[in-house]
């Protein structure tokens, strides 16, 4: 129920800590929340400074927890966009002053390391540079290994004997990978100061440009925008010399980009204009389409500076109107359209002093007068890709793996058109439906791979889709994608992941 979902109490600030414990201003869900905040080193004099939240776990004790790393992508976004809108502990009320629960949090069972990178995104910052602006794939790697070794060498040595797994999404699909890589590297030459590195899991990973474009071709043609006379004009003009059917094209041939990750259609050939309509993302013609979702409507803007509270308008009108006044009108969502306003009312949470007092920022950052962002989009806009296929470095990793054994979870939500299931998953042969609750509701599909590597490690690797879901599927299906990542961090190598089991 709405009423139990949302809580709209009197805004309390609290701008103190008990211990090491940041208590963020407006919250008063969840009166036991252990989170800490601060910095990591990104580089070898610091003046990299990379900020992070550290939350340990509900429900069991710290010391018994696995510990997620975890990256947004972007290029240029920040992970405390995870925490807040995806599958932290709170989430930001409309009015962006005061808190309310998700009851999903991957927290529960997991202590989790958000980290705000590369330096430029969110609070992270450069001492000698006061306005990071590039960013590129190597340097990023080695950013985030630097923060990872100063997290366990220096700032939380607590952890250093814990199990842990490297998390992202979208273009942490590069960002992943390529950590991943240097860290299985560094614990073989015995200079890692944390050994238990036991998985990888990618949300809707970009992590091959080529297959993510092809099939957004095809993805958008199954699903319903092109005619079928449009869509054997493509099988005519497109062809690629060889290919057995439309699904072996190569349309990179028509596309052409600027920067390696966004392609735009050549459209000086009838190919390309034929296949602009299906990559809609880069025309003027899907204004309101939801990039990230594409079966998710927003009716309304709510950046709007008059823009209606709709959960606190739905507790209005519910003494008067009952349970008519809990539909959602706003948007197609469950959660009274949050999709549509959590990226504005996040940033106007964390910029309110009271929350960047308690956050205990640097006082270089806060001197510099600037605002958190969702998205560093200046990062983003001179950014150019350097690795275009993350199969080299996931070939690093299992080859230099020393570990019992490594697993690998790779998920989809199967509507998002920013990273579609079919090029995370194209390699697929078979998959296998999993469930979700007691109740055994379908919640997608997924297919195994098994194997080992030359040190006699075991390999394994899930590709798994999430019915329903879009770009950021903990937002989406909240309980299906928290019972999916639990069963996985908790696998044993003889068993693995059984991602229908309850929890």
């Amino acid at each position: 129920m709405v009423f139990q979902y949302y809580s709209f109490c009197i805004l309390i600030f609290l701008n103190f800590t008990f211990g090491d414990y940041v208590q963020l201003p407006g919250n008063t869900d969840i009166k036991d929340l252990k989170l800490q905040t601060g910095y990591l080193n990104a580089n070898e004099n610091g003046t990299q400074r990379m900020f992070y939240f550290l939350l340990e776990a509900r429900d069991l004790p710290v010391d018994e927890a696995p510990l997620i790393i975890w990256f947004n992508g972007g290029p240029g976004c920040s992970s405390l966009g995870a925490f807040f809108e995806e599958f932290g502990p709170l989430y930001v009320n409309f009015e962006g002053t005061t808190l309310f629960e998700n009851p999903h949090s991957w927290y529960h069972k997991a202590n989790i390391l958000f980290l705000e990178s590369p330096i430029g995104v969110g609070f992270s910052y450069d001492a000698e540079d006061a306005n990071v602006t590039k960013a590129d794939d190597d340097g990023i790697a080695l950013q985030n290994f630097n923060a990872v070794v100063d997290f366990f060498e220096r700032k939380h040595q607590s952890f250093i004997n814990h199990n842990f797994f490297i998390a992202a999404e979208s273009y942490g699909g590069v960002y992943g990978p390529m950590l991943s890589a240097l860290v299985a590297e560094s614990i073989a030459k015995k200079e890692f100061p944390n050994n238990n590195f036991k998985g990888l899991m990618i949300g809707n990973g970009f992590m091959n440009v080529k297959l993510s474009t092809n099939t957004m071709i095809l993805w958008s043609a199954y699903h319903a925008r092109t005619s079928p006379d449009e869509w054997d004009a493509v099988k005519k003009h497109c062809k690629t010399p060889g290919a057995s059917d439309v699904d072996s094209y190569d349309f990179m041939q028509f596309l052409k980009t600027t920067n390696k990750m966004d392609y735009q259609v050549d459209n000086k050939t009838e190919c390309g204009r034929l296949i602009e309509p299906l990559l809609g993302q880069y025309t003027d013609d899907w204004i309101g389409y939801d990039f990230f979702n594409y079966y998710h409507d927003c009716y309304t803007n709510f950046s709007l500076s008059n823009a209606t509270d709709p959960v606190k308008e739905a507790l209005k009108l519910a003494p008067r109107r009952g349970i008519s006044a809990l539909w959602n009108k706003y948007s197609t969502d469950d959660k009274m359209s949050y999709s549509c306003w959590a990226d504005v009312a996040t940033p106007k949470y964390l910029n309110l002093e009271e929350v960047q007092k308690a956050l205990n920022l640097d006082s270089e950052w806060l001197e510099r007068k600037e605002k958190w962002k969702v998205c560093n989009m200046p990062i983003y806009d001179q950014y150019v890709m350097t690795h275009q296929d993350m199969t080299p470095f996931f070939t690093k990793i299992f080859n230099n793996y020393t570990g019992p054994a490594f697993r690998v979870l790779i998920y989809n939500g199967d509507i998002d058109t920013a990273c579609n299931y079919l090029a995370d998953g194209y390699f697929t042969v078979k998959y296998q439906p999993w469930f979700y609750s007691d109740m055994k509701v379908m919640a997608g599909f997924y297919m195994r791979y098994e194997g080992a590597n030359e040190l006699g490690s075991k390999l394994s690797i899930d590709v798994a889709t999430v019915k329903g879901a879009g770009h950021f599927v903990p937002l989406d299906r909240p309980g299906p994608s928290y019972q999916m990542v639990n069963n996985f961090l908790f696998a044993q190598p003889e068993k693995l992941a059984n991602y229908s089991l309850p929890i």
